[in-house]
């Protein structure tokens, strides 16, 4: 990793302390079954719904233990990690039991934006969050989902300073990931981190080396996931109620919208993770009205810039990374989903009607008449307030404004000739063009 810049000097005296007090092991263990207790203890709750999470847990818990080769920041990011994701999800089944009209909430006709990393998903995410007709989770409510949030404090509530503070850290343990993605207790989160309290999400695979477990994730059922997601999301759209009084609900036809009558206008909930991409069956199966906006760039521009960005996670909180292993498996990784989304909307596995293609290079070279466009395929109305935040929001926060990415294919034993050359079917399929540089 010699490309990556030197750690900050108090996060290499930090693993040194690790090491100097009997091992980062010692120090931080990681133990499933007694975070499980310090749960329990800690909400005074032991409900935790179903035990469709405890098998990934298990799995995960053993990688970590054999795999993950964590330092000492990595122990604690990772044990702080858990232990607030088993307490939330303790309170969230609590609060639902509670409340059992909330699992009358609808979650109707989402939207969600997936494509390869490093695609353009999170900027498209952001930019049509400020839409007021659309909501997303915010990093605060995913982490601590209860009480449930309420529109009169939803940019106020403390919890979301306690989530940036906690989110944030990342960008100081490795300064350079803030030219690769910002974090933030009130941005929109990726649904990565509301599966992740099904513990059946790349969000463990992405910031941890346990392949074992990567294996498991690739080979088993999300539909839990997705499920507990959309408990999630029904709890927190549950002090919010409709989007707009008296206006009918949108039932889809193809990939244009259509009007119930008679009915409430539920939330239009704005969703987003790349991940999704290699199991839409699986989104579908629970969300089979979802409409999706897919993100396409160049491979030999999302393969090394994913790479990128996966090492510098890894980095975090393990002292070594095989940047060459990583692009490889990326990129093999990366062609086989994107062969396979062409089959499944070829064959009506999953359905092509309801998904939008959209370009990177369309985007940010014209990024509002993309969206426009957008808002047309999916029957939607953007609205001037909608475009004008938009636009506000865009001019805040210009490419490039924490510095420059640095990535090259060559970092990770890559090629950009053979790059395209293995993703050459996709890259016909969806006219994605080559980009220079």
């Amino acid at each position: 990793m010699s490309h990556l810049p030197p750690r900050p000097s108090w996060v290499e005296a930090f693993n040194t302390v690790g090491e100097s007090l009997g091992g980062a092991s010692h120090v931080v263990p990681i133990d499933g079954a007694r975070l499980i207790e310090d749960a329990v203890r800690t909400t005074g709750l032991d409900d935790f719904g179903d035990d469709s999470w405890r098998e990934a847990y298990a799995v995960l818990l053993e990688a970590i233990a054999r795999e993950a080769d964590l330092n000492l920041v990595g122990r604690v990011l990772t044990h702080s990690e858990i232990a607030r994701l088993l307490q939330n999800r303790l309170r969230i089944v609590e609060t639902r039991k509670r409340h059992p009209e909330i699992a009358e909430i609808p979650v109707r006709a989402p939207i969600v934006i997936t494509g390869t990393a490093r695609s353009g998903t999170s900027i498209l995410h952001e930019l049509l969050a400020q839409d007021p007709a659309h909501r997303s989770p915010r990093a605060w409510e995913v982490m601590y989902s209860v009480p449930p949030p309420e529109p009169a404090t939803f940019e106020t509530d403390p919890r979301i300073e306690r989530a940036d503070r906690e989110v944030t850290l990342w960008h100081d343990v490795a300064p350079e990931y803030k030219t690769m993605h910002e974090n933030g207790g009130a941005l929109p989160l990726e649904c990565i981190f509301l599966m992740a309290h099904e513990f059946r999400s790349n969000h463990f695979s992405g910031v941890l080396d346990v392949p074992s477990y990567a294996v498991w994730l690739a080979t088993h059922d999300l539909r839990p996931a997705f499920r507990f997601h959309r408990d999630q999301l029904q709890l927190l759209g549950f002090k919010w109620g409709p989007v707009r009084s008296g206006v009918s609900a949108p039932r889809l036809s193809g990939a244009r919208v259509q009007m119930r009558d008679n009915e409430p206008d539920p939330l239009r909930w704005l969703l987003k993770a790349p991940s999704h991409l290699s199991v839409l069956p699986a989104l579908f199966a629970v969300y089979p009205d979802a409409r999706l906006i897919l993100t396409h760039r160049d491979p030999a521009k999302t393969v090394p810039s994913t790479a990128s960005l996966m090492a510098t996670l890894r980095r975090m909180r393990r002292d070594r990374v095989d940047a060459v292993a990583l692009g490889r498996q990326l990129a093999m990784g990366m062609a086989a989903g994107l062969d396979r989304v062409i089959e499944q909307r070829a064959t009506g596995e999953i359905p092509d009607s309801q998904i939008v293609d959209l370009h990177y290079h369309e985007l940010i070279s014209d990024p509002f008449g993309t969206i426009r466009r957008t808002y047309e395929r999916l029957g939607l109305e953007l609205t001037e307030v909608a475009e004008e935040r938009m636009r506000a929001y865009l001019a805040a926060k210009p490419r490039a404004k924490h510095g420059a990415h640095p990535y090259a294919p060559e970092d990770f034993g890559l090629e950009r000739a053979a790059l395209r050359e293995r993703f050459a079917t996709y890259m016909r399929k969806y006219d994605v063009a080559a980009e220079s540089g």
